[in-house]
């Protein structure tokens, strides 16, 4: 009896939290309307896995940016990809640069690759970020792998070396 309870209850987690994050509903940031949130929110389940020291879901997520990104650039404007009309012409200039570094993290077989692949998918964010409207993620930064990344918590969470040097890095721009 025991054994049937923990399964049921473990269904019904998987389904408040797992589907609305397959969906791309879990996060804080995703908005269909605002091509950076949608961005975003594909990425904090990239970051999460790296801290986790895994690549599960990282394709899947990694290949959602490259489509958001080519369907912001397809019909850009400035709304769309969530920049002011200011920085719309260097937005534009921006999006082809990350579904490029999202479509080789796609292609990462393992942990060493997906991270270093994340680091080049990163600094493109980070800068797309600086231009964003709205509420943005944390810039953070390691400086033994001296590589930024963007998070939401106050608490550094280390992608690129996750258990092994999980609280190493800084926050560098709220």
């Amino acid at each position: 009896m025991k054994k049937r309870t923990l399964n049921l209850s473990l269904a019904i987690l998987s389904l408040v939290f797992v589907l609305p994050l397959a969906a791309g509903q879990g996060h804080r940031h995703t908005d269909p309307a605002n091509g950076f949130k949608t961005i975003i929110g594909h990425y904090e389940s990239i970051y999460s896995s790296l801290v986790g020291d895994s690549i599960e879901g990282i394709p899947t997520h990694s290949k959602a940016i490259v489509t958001a990104t080519d369907s912001i650039s397809a019909d850009f404007s400035a709304e769309k990809a969530g920049v002011s009309a200011d920085n719309a012409v260097e937005c534009k200039k921006l999006l082809p640069e990350i579904s490029n570094n999202a479509a080789a993290l796609a292609k990462a077989g393992d942990l060493g690759q997906a991270r270093q692949a994340f680091a080049d998918l990163s600094q493109s964010l980070v800068r797309y970020r600086e231009m964003a409207s709205g509420e943005k993620p944390r810039v953070a930064y390691c400086p033994m792998a001296k590589k930024p990344w963007l998070q939401e918590s106050e608490k550094i969470a280390n992608p690129y070396y996750g258990s092994k040097m999980l609280r190493c890095g800084s926050i560098v721009s709220k």
